[in-house]
């Protein structure tokens, strides 16, 4: 009926009972009978009656009565499933069985299932195909059905069912596809589906609208379409799916046919493009506006029927620029990795036919506004030929030419005839050509290291299998026959050399084709052979390695507590020798671990002096014979956070350092060091600062902060000599980079990548990792001392107010996750091999509310209904005042402070961000710094999440990661404690597990701070119990709860092995300054850390702000006697 909003609703039809089938595709039978089950529900009145009416094939229809009595093969009488079997006369091998349900209530209303409501547009039966054990193949196999088969080889088409893959499609039109070749005697054709049944070609495949059953028989190996169609899907150009099925008519076979995705949003979408942009089929149309091409005319446009051409009228009239008018277009207006990806596959499969048609144009409408080629009709490739004197059917196979293809089409002459653009795409030619033809193989080599002859075996014994006699591919050939040149069609019995076999066509491409091409392009199309493909990018060399100085080596350590040292230390030959008297002896790694994952690297732990320090010096010396004899210098480090190195004085490399490190200095960002991998930097420009004799390797290592729960720093210097070869990519540097763009739209914020290098290099596939992620285009090649712009968004890039901007003829590319923090970060530069190409660290920029603005609380699973959610912030500047216009929460929930009960915040102060107002007030009260509610129904996630706040540019504040299981604090969910972040003054990583703790009371403590006072005293005894206030401020003494004290308890094991030594001691929740370990000892006099035999510690709370700590010491410690243990208590 027609809607009809703000009005009553016009009566409507009366609703029959509902009817909801079982099983509606259920395994294929081998016979029958079949049970049919369904249940069905009275809506209005009782229902009376439910029928089953069902076919044989194109028989006419039978009705059976369903049943809900319990009888027959109803199971359960008056349960409401209705059931009837269908009987095993109507089912035969291969044959179709189909049938429909009808319900009947006490006042005639009938209800039908399917519907059938549109039968133009809707499955009429349920349906499904018996097994035929005389067919064979190792294909995927189309059932095909229809009463009026050569009514499917015209534009009208025939009606009928389709059996694919366990599921049948009732109702579906067949027509007619093609323009040459609906005069094959085997032709190809579109099938439609049904609105309401979507065709599902793929087990995790989206359900699509159509598809295309491509016909392959002017193509005597079968296999061309669907090899083109797959290198370019391999090259990383977003072409159709297509592969092989075999197709059965009315239960016999029909046909080998390609399966073809069908243009439209579903196959952007699939294909990673924007489902919404602008699809156009090209059928008579170059792009040129000289030619008389306009935007309407020899094109189809698959999607965005509801608007007009003008999109691609602009295009056209943009090609019609010249000189520097028309290069800025291209750079603004053309998605140039993309068009450079598809140019350079399409050389590579030799495609011919790309001219006036058979392309897509597609623009990425409302995103980047970007234009690019995209592929269709591919069977004209690898050799193949289409002439006016013998159309598809010339039998021999061409190699030559087609390196560059489809210059009659205005956009592609345009970019080879820039020569930046076509030495971009005649590197991506390289690269393909050596992925996928391969340089001439050596005698000897085999088929399965060559991609090609690979594939061309692999798709024979799917479709040419000897173990199937006959096979699909036979079949086909007797069925369809064969052609001479020329075109006239003969048997697949005439003796003429040009009837081949599948076998022998696939033949000529491994024997024929793929050498002379191979030839061609290698050796006469390569730079210095009389072409213009470039040698490999990627240089071949192999060093062998000599260590200079490796993990484990002797080093002298020292922690600075002022800058009393200066620069003496880091291995200035004039003052040298350095006296290391006082430093720590020891070998590396250095650094500590306050939780767990660096033990093992720690050769000299600094734990102690680093509490009130974030800087560490390390020496190590080590001697050359002679520097002369190394062509390379490489630095490996395992780092956490960050670090300066020097070799002999002078700066060998950095990392998260600040621009001029003092003694005190901090990392300027986190990093997480790999136990097994190294970071290595290649600083073989530093070789001159290498002696002979006596060398010293000093490292500054530098951690974020005092409350870090770990750093390490390991380093391994080699020397190394060229010896062989072995694929190094070029270098590809960083160049200028925008944190905060003055538009204050981050997403104009922008890095550059510059190329160094006299070739142009390949980056496809290569990400950048780090601060922001980004996977490079298939088709990015950035040309010979050229530029490269990576941005997260091309349109914000384009529209900043200063350069760099659009038009300016810039190569921009957008899409990268993320933003680029203002507080400093590394960022990574990966080739396709996961080698590290470059890096770059650039310095800290924060604003006020990056520096200041933290969350400090998290109720994330309240007690009782959960709804008492909220989020604490808290202003820790003592001086600056904080404007939160614009700031938001983006992940975790939704909330924006612009316009929010609370818009700023003073010094020191606080807001909340609650789920639910009223629970939140019957929780707490009323009067609490409440900014506003979570939008968008957002709530915290029970089981942990990422949270993320920004500010009005779409810079980070803060994110990190909660959880609800170890090593996050126990007790905060569910239980009513809110996790409370530890000295939130200090602006402590809120990333680390370690840097929360549950609040001291349930409930939490929203809007206020609930940590308890240092005391004034440490070592005195303010409550005369002999304890220092330390001890009685860490094990929470003083808070009114009953005095424990800690215990050592022998617990039996009750699967009767040793007894357990289990340690217990209380400890003051909110007691933050304090930090608590355990030290044993065999002798009272020499105490080292428990930590590496003790278990996991669980915890008890006691609810009066104090947890019970019991830790477990591990076999075969417990063995050990005597042993003593103590608690370790120190201020933080």
């Amino acid at each position: 009926s027609t809607p009809t909003p703000g009005a009553a609703n016009p009566a409507g039809s009366r609703a029959g009972p509902v009817i909801d089938l079982i099983v509606k595709d259920p395994p294929q039978p081998i016979t029958g009978p079949l049970t049919v089950s369904a249940a069905v529900r009275a809506v209005n009145d009782p229902v009376t009656s439910v029928n089953l009416y069902y076919r044989r094939m194109f028989d006419s229809e039978t009705k059976v009565f369903m049943r809900d009595d319990g009888a027959g093969s109803d199971l359960l009488a008056g349960d409401g499933i209705w059931t009837a079997t269908i009987p095993a006369s109507a089912f035969g091998p291969g044959e179709m069985t189909r049938w429909r349900l009808t319900a009947t209530d006490s006042k005639a209303t009938e209800t039908k299932e399917p519907a059938f409501r549109a039968p133009r547009d809707s499955p009429q039966y349920f349906g499904t195909v018996s097994v035929d054990p005389e067919t064979q193949s190792l294909l995927p196999i189309l059932h095909w059905f229809t009463s009026n088969p050569n009514g499917a080889n015209s534009s009208a088409g025939a009606r009928g069912s389709v059996y694919y893959d366990g599921e049948f499609y009732d109702n579906v039109l067949f027509s007619l596809h093609g323009q040459s070749s609906s005069g094959f005697p085997k032709k190809s054709y579109n099938i439609d589906f049904n609105r309401p049944h979507r065709f599902r070609w793929g087990t995790n495949a989206p359900r699509v609208a159509d598809i295309d059953l491509l016909t392959n028989w002017a193509d005597k190996s079968k296999v061309r379409h669907v090899l083109a169609y797959e290198v370019m899907r391999e090259s990383g150009v977003p072409a159709h799916f297509a592969f092989t099925v075999r197709v059965e008519q009315n239960g016999s076979f029909f046909s080998t046919a390609d399966f073809v995705e069908d243009a439209d949003d579903l196959y952007l979408e699939r294909a990673g493009l924007n489902k919404d942009g602008a699809l156009y089929k090209v059928y008579a149309n170059t792009l040129n506006k000289d030619a008389g091409d306009t935007g309407t005319t020899g094109v189809e446009k698959k999607n965005r029927t509801f608007e007009n051409n003008r999109d691609l009228q602009g295009l056209i009239d943009g090609l019609d620029r010249t000189g520097p008018a028309l290069r800025t277009f291209l750079y603004d207006n053309i998605d140039i990795p993309r068009c450079v990806n598809m140019l350079a596959a399409s050389s590579v499969i030799r495609n011919i036919d790309m001219h006036a048609k058979n392309w897509y144009a597609y623009r990425d409408t409302g995103r980047s506004d970007e234009w690019a080629i995209l592929p269709w009709d591919l069977d004209l490739s690898h050799g193949r030929v289409w002439n006016t004197q013998n159309t598809y059917f010339d039998n021999a196979l061409y190699t030559d030419g087609f390196v560059v293809n489809g210059t009659a089409i205005r956009l592609v002459a345009q970019l080879f005839a820039d020569p930046a653009l076509r030495s971009m795409i005649m590197r991506r030619i390289r690269t393909l050509s050596d992925r996928f033809l391969q340089p001439i193989p050596a005698s000897g080599t085999s088929e399965n290291e060559l991609y090609y002859e690979r594939r061309l075996n692999e798709q024979s014994a799917l479709i040419d299998p000897p173990s199937i006699v006959p096979s699909d591919a036979r079949r086909d050939f007797e069925k369809w026959g064969s052609w001479l040149q020329g075109g006239t069609v003969v048997p697949f019995s005439n003796t003429s050399a040009a009837v081949e076999t599948m076998a022998e066509a696939i033949h000529r491409w491994k024997s024929e084709y793929l050498p002379a091409r191979r030839r061609f392009i290698y050796n006469t199309q390569i730079v210095g052979k009389g072409g213009e493909i470039p040698l490999p990018q990627a240089a071949r060399t192999t060093l062998t390695y000599t260590p200079f100085v490796l993990a484990g080596m002797a080093a002298k350590v020292f922690v600075p507590t002022n800058n009393n040292l200066g620069v003496t230390w880091i291995g200035i030959p004039s003052r040298e020798p350095f006296d290391t008297t006082g430093w720590i002896s020891g070998i590396t790694g250095v650094g500590y671990e306050r939780d767990s994952g660096y033990e093992s690297l720690i050769g000299v732990n600094v734990d102690t002096p680093m509490r009130n320090s974030t800087s560490v010096y390390i020496r190590l010396e080590f001697n050359v014979t002679n520097p002369a004899d190394f062509e390379h210098l490489e630095l490996r480090m395992k780092f956490d956070d960050g670090f300066v190195a020097f070799l002999n004085g002078t700066v060998l490399a950095s990392a998260n350092s600040p621009t001029s490190p003092q003694w005190n200095s901090a990392a300027s960002a986190q990093h997480e060091a790999s136990a097994t991998t190294f970071t290595v930097f290649d600083v073989t420009n530093k070789k001159g600062s290498l002696r002979a004799g006596r060398n010293v390797l000093a490292i500054q290592g530098l951690n974020d902060s005092v409350t870090s729960s770990d750093m390490i720093i390991v380093p391994e210097l080699y020397g190394a000599t060229t010896s062989a070869t072995e694929l190094v990519e070029p270098i590809i540097n960083f160049g200028e980079i925008d944190v905060s763009p003055a538009s204050g739209n981050q997403d104009a914020e922008f890095l550059q990548l510059l190329n160094p290098n006299a070739i142009a290099v390949d980056i496809s596939d290569w990400k950048l990792i780090g601060g922001v992620e980004h996977k490079f285009l298939g088709g990015t090649v950035i040309p010979a001392n050229g530029t490269l712009y990576v941005c997260p968004n091309v349109a914000a890039f384009r529209a900043r107010p200063v350069a760099p901007k659009g038009g300016s003829g810039l190569f921009v590319q957008g899409g990268y996750h993320g933003h680029l923090s203002s507080l400093g970060e590394t960022i990574l530069l990966i080739d396709s091999s996961g080698a590290t190409n470059n890096t770059f660290t650039y310095p800290s920029q924060p604003t006020d509310a990056q520096r200041y603005l933290v969350i400090d609380e998290l109720m994330y699973h309240p007690s009782g209904d959960g709804l008492a959610e909220f989020i604490g912030l808290l202003n820790i500047s003592s001086a600056t005042t904080l404007d939160l216009a614009g700031v938001r929460f983006t992940q975790g929930v939704a909330f924006d402070f612009t316009g929010s009960a609370i818009t700023s915040l003073p010094p020191g102060g606080r807001a909340l961000v609650v789920r639910d107002q009223q629970a939140f007030q019957r929780a707490y009260g009323a009067g609490l710094p409440v900014a506003g509610v979570f939008a968008e129904d957002s709530a915290l996630s029970n089981s942990g999440e990422q949270i993320k706040l920004e500010d009005a540019d779409n810079r980070t504040i803060r994110e990190f990661t909660y959880s609800d299981s170890a090593p996050w604090p126990a007790g905060t969910d569910g239980t009513g404690y809110s996790l409370v972040l530890i000295a939130p003054q200090t602006n402590p990583n809120p990333d680390l597990a370690a840097n929360w703790r549950p609040s001291v009371l349930p409930g939490g403590s929203p809007g206020g701070n609930d940590a308890i006072p240092f005391p004034a005293d440490p070592l005195g005894d303010a409550n005369g119990n002999g304890e220092p206030d330390l001890i009685d401020y860490a094990l929470g003494t003083d808070l009114g709860g009953s005095v424990l004290l800690p215990a050592l308890t022998f617990q039996p094991d009750p699967l009767g092995g040793d007894p357990r030594l289990e340690f217990r001691y209380p400890q003051s929740i909110g007691a933050e300054q304090a930090r608590i370990e355990v030290f044993f000892s065999a002798d009272m006099t020499m105490w080292q850390s428990a930590s590496p035999y003790l278990e996991p510690a669980t915890v008890q709370f006691l609810g009066d702000g104090r947890i019970l700590v019991t830790q477990t010491l591990k076999p075969p410690f417990v063995g050990e006697t005597p042993i003593y243990l103590r608690l370790w208590v120190t201020e933080r």
